[in-house]
């Protein structure tokens, strides 16, 4: 009630309430959209191929045809192009007959089918290629940098990755050189971090092509939740954006990210850390899923078992593993049959199949009697019913 009185004040005001974008969901074989918020469907699962939202647009296929719909479901814009990518700052990029250009939200050609390559675009300009030489474009469809370049990246935090006599590095939105071509490989800035390569090392440099992680590693990820992963041979590690080991490498796995967590992994066994690299969950388990609802589900001597990420408190479950979890559930065989259970570690379908696969789409195919048919998450029959 209360959230309701503050959007109808806000309202009231003149203040626009933002709208929440529908996600992108998989149902069978169908694309279709939901609310994020409840999970409610917002446009219904009848498209072959969707891409997410993006400008309030997304590009959608249905019996191959492909449209551009808005978040109503409405179709705004029927293709009749070879290609297009989904909108970025107002404009998609469009093939037809082996050359690029630019729509706009109307379906307007803004940049003229002209280039040989064309990217999105990002901060006003996108890349485009001619005679294999890159370039960048302005909304207006103007070359203002000129195709010179053996490679180019989009723009991002006003830096773009260029390659020039076969080394990268970094201009303005004049054209301008600000970090010398001294580069084998690099990458787009993120949060004024770029990961770079130089002999075949991997490092990192701020926004002025000042080192922040010397050029020592095998391997680095991008920054995710402020941190970077690191490997050196067969070790791996954390760092922070100050180039800070944060995490020695002695891991022999670290996945990504998320949430501030990354699972790892030192021999057979794995556990949880958080983005500093506190143990959250002991490095001990057979296998570990990312946590959910404050708990992991874990695996020990070949069985289920919940850990309490709050108290630090392990239960284990009755339920032998049979296959790890897709989608929130794994298949369990339990007392002769097979079923579900959800990361919670509670049976969410029951053991009453001969046999079950793993849900994808929001289906699974599970048989009984010898018949094969189809079930959603409530373990209700969606097709092959009968």
């Amino acid at each position: 009630m209360k959230r309701l009185f503050c959007i109808l004040v806000l309202l009231a005001l003149g203040f626009p309430v933002m709208a929440q974008v529908p996600v992108l969901y998989k149902w069978g074989d169908k694309y279709g959209y939901k609310v994020a918020a409840t999970g409610a469907v917002a446009i219904a699962p009848i498209y072959d191929k969707a891409f997410p939202f993006s400008d309030d647009r997304a590009l959608v296929q249905k019996e191959k045809l492909s449209y551009f719909i808005d978040s109503k479901g409405a179709i705004k814009i029927k293709l009749k192009y070879d290609s297009a990518y989904s909108y970025s700052e107002g404009y998609s990029a469009v093939l037809l007959l082996g050359k690029w250009g630019f729509i706009d939200k109307l379906g307007t050609v803004k940049v003229p089918l002209q280039y040989d390559k064309a990217g999105s675009f990002k901060e006003g300009m996108a890349v485009v290629s001619i005679k294999g030489k890159y370039g960048f474009v302005n909304a207006a469809g103007k070359l203002v940098i000129p195709a010179i370049y053996e490679q180019a990246f989009e723009f991002s935090e006003g830096l773009a990755a260029v390659k020039s006599s076969g080394k990268f590095g970094y201009i303005n939105p004049q054209g301008k050189w600000v970090i010398p071509s001294s580069f084998d490989q690099a990458s787009n800035f993120y949060q004024q971090r770029a990961v770079v390569v130089q002999n075949q090392q991997y490092g990192v440099i701020d926004e002025k092509g000042k080192p922040v992680i010397a050029p020592i590693y095998d391997w680095i990820s991008a920054f995710q939740n402020g941190v970077a992963r690191l490997q050196k041979g067969n070790k791996w590690g954390l760092a922070d954006k100050d180039g800070k080991v944060v995490v020695l490498l002695n891991y022999d796995w670290i996945g990504e990210v998320t949430d501030g967590n990354a699972k790892v992994r030192k021999g057979t066994v794995y556990g949880l850390l958080d983005n500093k690299g506190a143990v959250l969950v002991p490095v001990e388990y057979q296998w570990i899923e990312e946590p959910e609802n404050g708990k992991c589900m874990v695996v020990t001597k070949g069985y289920w078992g919940s850990f309490n990420l709050s108290d630090q408190r392990f239960t284990t479950l009755n339920y032998a593993v049979n296959r790890t979890f897709s989608e929130g559930y794994a298949v369990v065989f339990h007392q002769g049959k097979y079923g579900y259970i959800d990361k919670d570690g509670k049976n969410s379908i029951s053991f009453q199949y001969d046999y079950a696969y793993d849900f994808s789409g929001g289906w699974a195919e599970v048989m009984l009697d010898g018949r094969a048919f189809v079930i959603d998450a409530k373990g209700t029959c969606v097709k092959y019913c009968k």
